[in-house]
């Protein structure tokens, strides 16, 4: 008879976990971790003078709207001064704001404004290199201060040249660069001064830093107590995988030694993810912890690395609240839902234990989903983002459905669009063009005529990022199941209602049964929000035994209005047939 409770224990438990991802959370949350996190390119969110750049006053402007839309905190690419040769990235003072941007006191006040409206401010801290007009890099050169703040290498050939001023520097390995016009040439670039390479990363004109020498470290770490006694709540850092190199310059193996000599066609096991970045997590984490020992307030650190999963979990454990998750990132590739959930399923199962999940779909550096796969999809991916567990961190302009537009580099970096007006909206300046170009979209894609239309993505953005506030979506499991292109992600907490995000990734419309796959499911639900192109809407009831939706459509959908007797005849597991089976387990000695 035991075995027969055996068995039947064992197929209710497959019942209960079949697609269960992650239980729910126990305990209280930190501020950060069921934050929304807004990313600003701050050059094109909002001009607030008329000079056809976007400035800090433009984005005090519009704090109000981004609490409407139920962002928690704002992240700033960098607004420090800057030659913006590089986007901001080419900081030339790391204690400076950029002019274009406003004075310290516009900085100030939006930093203050922010706090005021519980908005937190996280800056990004590019620390792998600096501008080649940056104080340290120009004394440097000239082997005057500063020496050894930077990479410097003598030539293979080191000792013909010196005598030979018609000999050409040899470099000293193989690096290629990975960024700029100049990517697969060598990282090394011959200073004539100096009569020595320097290495860049990147692009020419951003050096990178030497982080061997420990009077690096101590600026660094005096630059970010400027900016956390400003009030920064976080940092974002820039480009980490790549800040240690080897110090034994060992010649980087090709892929296919026939091949190409290009960055893609090298192993690069000597110029990132060294192990020493490790260390120095560690190190800016505990600066950042002292000021939370003062006042009991968390400061996070989210970094940027596109390194694989077994790398950043090391960056959890090294102190890194949010180790930036590109894993779900489209890139070129044709929208999966096998795929889709492959890659939350591994981030979420083998991070550490107690960390938090978070979420990249769009960012200043990638192609924005409208242009990837049509505005249709969009609604469908806003929601993927904001309904998974943890930070969802977005994009601006992402919840209105912006689009690319056809320049180099800066393709995703177009003004905001906030109206039908001239250029969007974005400045009010007659005699000067916002800084790039707006795109023609703006006309019928923006948040003033979106405001007003209820089925339009913004909307369906705000309805979905206030479904974060409920106790399920912060502290709920999150089970997963894919119908072949239809991809279904559950929310659950028990004593609470449940939430089911339900969306077609796929190219053509599908019927779909949910019954045959998620346990636990009444025979009808109600619709709590739907995609423009769902045609479902707030309240209607659908079937889980049918359910047709367009492609590119998605629909949330509750249990909370359900009653016992609209359930279907699939088994419903509750928690006193849990404890049922407990009771026989324990009766069967089991």
């Amino acid at each position: 008879m035991c075995m027969f409770y055996f068995l039947f224990i064992t197929y209710i438990l497959r019942l209960i976990s079949g697609g269960i991802v992650a239980p729910p959370i126990k305990g209280e949350l930190d501020w950060w971790q069921n934050a929304v996190i807004y990313e600003i390119f701050p050059l094109s969110f909002k001009d607030s003078n008329g000079d056809g750049f976007g400035d800090f006053n433009g984005i005090t402007e519009k704090l109000d709207y981004l609490v409407d839309i139920g962002v928690n905190a704002i992240w700033l690419t960098p607004f420090l001064e800057s030659p913006l040769e590089s986007g901001g990235y080419d900081v030339s003072d790391y204690l400076k704001v950029q002019d274009v941007f406003g004075s310290m006191e516009d900085f100030e006040n939006l930093v203050n404004t922010a706090h005021k409206k519980n908005l937190k401010v996280i800056m990004d801290f590019v620390p792998n290199h600096t501008s080649n007009k940056h104080i340290w890099f120009q004394e440097s050169a000239n082997n005057t201060n500063y020496t050894d703040y930077y990479i410097w290498k003598d030539a293979k050939n080191h000792y013909e040249v010196m005598n030979n001023s018609s000999v050409q520097p040899i470099v000293p390995n193989n690096w290629t660069r990975i960024a700029g016009s100049d990517i697969d040439t060598s990282m090394w670039i011959w200073h004539e001064t100096r009569k020595q390479f320097y290495l860049c990363q990147f692009c020419g004109n951003l050096p990178d830093l030497n982080f061997r020498n420990e009077k690096v470290h101590i600026e660094m770490k005096k630059i970010l107590r400027y900016w956390l006694d400003k009030g920064m709540d976080g940092i974002r850092i820039d480009a980490l995988k790549h800040i240690y190199e080897s110090e034994q310059l060992q010649d980087e193996p090709m892929i296919n030694p026939a091949g190409p000599v290009k960055h893609w066609n090298f192993y690069h096991y000597y110029t990132v993810d060294q192990d020493e970045v490790y260390d120095l997590i560690k190190e800016w984490h505990q600066l950042l912890n002292e000021y939370k020992q003062k006042d009991n307030f968390t400061r996070i650190i989210m970094t940027e690395s596109y390194s694989p999963n077994d790398i950043l979990f090391k960056y959890y454990s090294s102190g890194t609240e949010i180790p930036t998750n590109f894993k779900l990132m489209p890139y070129n590739q044709l929208l999966n839902s096998t795929i889709t959930d492959i890659e939350i399923r591994k981030w979420i199962t083998e991070m550490p234990e107690n960390a938090t999940y978070n979420v990249v779909l769009q960012n200043h550096d990638n192609k924005r989903i409208c242009t990837l796969y049509g505005c249709e999809f969009i609604d469908t991916m806003n929601a993927l983002s904001l309904f998974l567990p943890g930070v969802a961190i977005v994009y601006y302009g992402g919840e209105i459905g912006m689009e690319d537009i056809p320049v180099e580099i800066n393709y995703a970096r177009a003004p905001m669009q906030w109206s039908n007006t001239t250029y969007a909206g974005f400045t009010d300046g007659d005699k000067n063009k916002p800084w790039i170009d707006v795109h023609p979209s703006y006309v019928t894609r923006n948040v003033e005529d979106e405001y007003n239309d209820p089925k339009s993505n913004l909307n369906f953005f705000k309805s979905v990022s206030k479904l974060r506030h409920t106790d399920t979506l912060k502290k709920g499991g999150l089970a997963t199941y894919i119908f072949d292109q239809v991809y279904v992600l559950t929310r659950y907490l028990p004593r609470n209602e449940n939430y089911t995000l339900i969306m077609n990734m796929g190219s053509r419309s599908q019927t779909v049964c949910l019954a045959d796959q998620i346990p636990r499911l009444y025979g009808s639900l109600t619709v709590v929000i739907g995609s423009e192109n769902s045609n479902f809407n707030p309240g209607n009831i659908i079937s889980t035994d049918s359910l047709t939706l367009n492609p590119g459509a998605s629909i949330i959908v509750t249990d909370k209005y359900a009653t016992a007797n609209s359930s279907s005849s699939h088994l419903y597991v509750t928690l006193e047939v849990l404890l049922l089976c407990l009771f026989i387990v324990k009766s069967c000695n089991l």
